[in-house]
């Protein structure tokens, strides 16, 4: 029997199956091809990712794709794994066990002919409209539970066993367990079942209906009258981006129960995969995306799966800024640096895009005949020559290899890759991610760590885009910092030690603990920058109170915007709460809103300096000034991309011209695929790029010369 397991390895993980030990580096497609596996094969990619569907659904109910395969449940009863062995098949490649390994994406939305013998199972709109299953409803759980439990016993009975490490469990919109959502403001789950786990939870929560009366401010008799709320009360906040902690206390509380419950689902399917495989298999999924800052979409309770025995890893492409474009960073959609310290690691799906890229209209005309808005949009064309579709790759490759994550090449319709100097490109960086995995991975260079606050994203209104900008743009401005940066939960903040770090940035966390607290006072220390945007502790009624910055906040929301050097920022249309900071003697003021209210302000301390600026994704040249107020080192001052650990550098041209990259000790560059030394000082390394081209430089640095 094969038996797999996932093992920390220094700065790296390991996959263990059975005796062999190999990284955890894979490749997946919609559309299996023996030739592109065996092209893969022969890359060095001993393992693969291959979709086996239990229902008949696309993957995405807001477009009109089709399933890319049968599901095995044919009817009541009736279960049919012909597709699937075919698709291993061409998969191994003719393998023997032990010589290549297959995790299955089990993708568990039920078929058309099960969603219509159990409408009670549906998820619902407000106006009943339905859109597949319900994350809160048992008799899903259950059918997907005998889905598994048929799966294991046809893999058992085929053979396949021998082959598979584990499974890739998924579900939702796009497989992410992503909500379904039929328009934007069409506001789900108003089904029977969610009410009803709402009204568990809420019981749960506060024991009796008095103590909800107070926290909500109403006059419930019973928690059986609680509803869901209103689409109207979910889509906007009283004060612009932010939910009133205590007059919206019932919508905060909903999308707390909301995430939740989705992780909850999440769970019990990992749990069901572990009792079915007796254990010896590896089960994860999709969760914690942090560009979901849409409440709506329930991934805002990643920290109860980190906790989880029955959750090995999980699974997140890459964000997706101006449609990858090649002038932006590319962030993690994942606090990648909270799984780690539970033992988990984070797959990257790096789905990049190639000149090869076609519309899936072309690629997989059976899945999807017609052009389609969703799916011919400019995010799946790729780059229009081979050199940028390198750049890419690279890029991609880098940042997960200096962040110590596992990945898989998604050629998502199939033929991305095949090139012969991409095919080449895979060689190479195969064995480069073999070769440093193994032997440890690399050692993290970043001095910056980000926290981001769960809670507080379940306060933040839809229809604003507050949590976009302190979230998601802030993540884009931190890829021209011309630094890495780490990025954790912030509920691991008391976890995390501030010795790793010059600086850390507090994405407007809902409140501070007493333990929060007590670790915040460790990084008062040494020089460091302490760093908050938006309103941190608001939701917490204690605004700013680890800020040492006195404010003064108003009755009235205002529009968000203010300048730092000149440039205006955010990038997007945001508000909040009216708030003006009140500096200090010795305080300096950075920027202003354009009511000429304080905006920002730079508090120092003999010790440390502390930044706050309401207005939230701080510029890059903000951060960029306080990283090197704390003494961190800085790789780069243009507006580009970098990558490093180790020592290894990654550099992205976001604009062309001469790129100067300094060292954080004397030393020489090479580059790192040709081997050919850089131009330049003891100091630092010169090198002209165009806008788009990507370097991967080895640094050789004083001590090791």
């Amino acid at each position: 029997m094969l038996t797999c397991s996932i093992e920390r390895n220094q700065n790296a993980f390991v996959l263990r199956a059975n005796d062999q030990i190999l990284p955890p580096y894979a490749y997946m497609t919609y559309q299996p091809s023996q030739g592109r596996y065996a092209d893969f094969r022969a890359a060095g990619v001993r393992f693969c990712s291959v979709a086996v569907y239990a229902g008949d659904r696309g993957i995405n109910p807001s477009s009109a794709i089709r399933p890319f395969r049968p599901g095995f449940m044919t009817a009541p009863g009736e279960y049919d794994f012909r597709w699937v062995d075919e698709d291993f098949r061409r998969a191994t490649c003719g393998a023997r066990p032990g010589e290549a390994f297959l995790l299955p994406r089990l993708m568990l939305e039920m078929p058309t002919w099960w969603e219509e013998a159990h409408p009670e199972a549906l998820c619902r709109a407000a106006s009943g409209a339905s859109a597949h299953c319900s994350f809160s409803s048992p008799a899903w759980l259950q059918a997907a539970t005998e889905a598994m439990e048929r799966f294991e016993a046809w893999l058992e009975a085929s053979g396949w066993n021998e082959y598979v490490v584990g499974w890739h469990i998924a579900a939702g919109s796009t497989e992410e367990y992503i909500r379904p959502v039929l328009h934007p403001l069409h506001f789900m789950d108003y089904s029977a079942p969610t009410r009803q786990a709402f009204i568990a939870w809420l019981a749960r929560k506060y024991g009796d209906v008095a103590a909800l009366n107070r926290a909500w401010g109403g006059q419930w008799q019973d928690f059986a009258q609680i509803a869901v709320p209103r689409p109207a009360a979910r889509a906007y906040a009283w004060r612009g981006g932010l939910r009133d902690p205590i007059a919206e206390r019932d919508v905060v509380d909903f999308y707390a129960f909301y995430s939740e419950e989705l992780a909850l689902f999440v769970r019990q399917l990992c749990e069901a995969g572990k009792r079915i495989t007796g254990g010896h298999k590896l089960m994860g999924a999709f969760y914690g995306n942090v560009s979901l800052l849409n409440p709506e979409q329930g991934h805002n309770s990643l920290r109860l799966l980190l906790e989880s025995e029955a959750v090995d890893f999980f699974a997140s492409p890459f964000c997706y800024p101006e449609n990858r474009a090649g002038h932006v960073d590319w962030p993690f959609q994942a606090t990648l640096e909270s799984a780690p310290p539970h033992g988990k690691p984070w797959f990257v799906e790096a789905d990049v895009r190639t000149f090869l890229s076609r519309p899936i209209r072309q690629a997989m005309p059976y899945a999807n005949p017609e052009v389609n808005s969703a799916y011919d949009a400019p995010v799946w064309h790729g780059p229009n020559t081979l050199e940028a579709s390198l750049g890419d790759m690279l890029r991609a490759f880098a940042r997960i290899l200096t962040h110590g994550g596992a990945l898989w090449w998604f050629d998502m319709w199939g033929g991305w890759y095949d090139h012969d100097a991409l095919r080449a490109f895979h060689r190479w960086a195969c064995d480069l991610y073999r070769e440093t995995c193994l032997a440890g991975g690399l050692t993290p260079r970043a001095q910056l760590a980000v926290f981001l606050d769960e809670d507080a994203l379940n306060g933040f209104a839809p229809a604003d885009g507050f949590g976009h900008c302190a979230v998601y743009e802030q993540m884009v401005q931190l890829g021209w910092l011309g630094a890495p940066y780490d990025t954790y939960l912030f509920s691991d903040f008391a976890s995390v030690d501030p010795a790793r770090y010059r600086a850390a940035l507090f994405l407007s966390p809902a409140g501070f603990s007493e333990a929060q607290l007590r670790r915040l006072a460790d990084w008062k220390r040494e020089g460091r920058s302490l760093l908050f945007s938006g309103y941190p502790g608001y939701a917490a009624g204690k605004l700013g109170e680890a800020c040492e910055i006195a404010c003064e906040i108003g009755a009235d929301t205002a529009p968000l915007r203010a300048a730092y050097r000149g440039e205006a920022y955010p990038s997007l249309p945001c508000s909040g709460p009216q708030v003006a900071l009140l500096p200090g003697d010795g305080d300096v003021v950075l920027a202003r809103e354009e009511n000429g209210a304080v905006a920002a302000v730079l508090h120092r301390n003999r010790e440390y300096q502390i930044l706050w600026s309401v207005v939230p994704q701080l510029p890059a040249a903000m951060v960029r000034e306080a990283l090197l107020l704390a003494g961190a080192h800085i790789y780069l001052y243009t507006r580009d991309t970098v990558s490093a650990a180790g020592n290894l550098v990654c550099v992205h041209a976001c604009e062309g011209g001469v790129k100067r990259v300094y060292f954080p000790r004397m030393g020489r560059a090479f580059d790192a695929i040709h081997g050919k030394r850089l131009p330049g000082t003891e100091l630092y390394a010169e090198m002209e790029m165009q806008l788009g081209e990507t370097r991967l430089l080895r640094l050789e640095l004083a001590e090791e010369l």
